[in-house]
């Protein structure tokens, strides 16, 4: 049953268990719970999740081989918001700006936002530094967060990075980690070249200074099939 829910949480878009936790308003711990196996989840909770993921509640408590619903209610028309893209991240490319230019940002329709008030950016994956978990050309939708800020990044997220060397600007993905008190990013990438974890320790995050290293966002979904339009 764990293997399954995470198997259909990641085929619905969803990369960690805390974004899809936020995006339809479960509670994280009990969820991550039932994705490693801590607790069985019950025919009514598999009946939430299917419809969730839209996959087959009987698939999900290992009763039926097929993942697909047999049959499906009437979709009622989905919520649309739209973010824009202003930029990318892409692991050891430094710039003194690191937004777009407004002529090259571009718009993507996505779900509603997690929770009330809360502040979304988008961005676009380039390069391999994280090939093994998002296809480069992704568009990544991300929620504004940071230590210190109301939404705090927790081990196991994919988060978005800016490191600060002098006057230049490198914005990075990477899957945050802990050892201790001390913080670290992980790239999962098939290249070599990114293995070294980045230690970044107990970041402060309310000032970027030089070589400073800073948790900007969280990643909430990745896709190349969000609908794009151009201005």
């Amino acid at each position: 049953m764990a293997d399954r829910l995470k198997e259909a949480r990641a085929k619905a878009g969803y990369l960690t268990a805390a974004a899809a936790a936020s995006a339809f308003g479960w509670k994280e711990a009990g969820y991550r719970h039932h994705e490693n196996a801590v607790r069985a989840f019950d025919v009514p909770t598999a009946v939430r999740y299917a419809k969730a993921y839209k996959v087959n509640p009987g698939w999900l408590l290992g009763l039926d081989t097929i993942d697909a619903p047999a049959f499906r209610m009437p979709a009622a028309p989905p919520d649309v918001d739209t973010l824009e893209v202003v930029g990318a991240v892409a692991a050891g490319v430094w710039h003194e700006q690191t937004d777009w230019a407004a002529a090259d940002r571009y718009t993507i329709e996505v779900g509603p936002p997690p929770f009330r008030g809360a502040e979304r950016f988008a961005v676009r994956m380039e390069g391999r530094s994280m090939d093994l978990t998002i296809r480069p050309g992704s568009e990544l939708e991300c929620l504004r967060a940071g230590f210190g800020k109301r939404v705090e990044p927790q081990p196991g997220d994919l988060v978005i990075v800016a490191r600060q060397a002098h006057d230049l600007t490198e914005m990075t993905c990477k899957r945050l980690d802990r050892d201790g008190d001390v913080y670290l990013l992980r790239a999962e990438s098939t290249l070599a070249e990114f293995a070294e974890p980045i230690v970044i320790g107990s970041p402060d995050n309310n000032v970027l200074t030089d070589d400073t290293i800073q948790v900007i966002g969280i990643v909430l979904r990745a896709s190349n099939n969000l609908a794009v339009r151009r201005f």
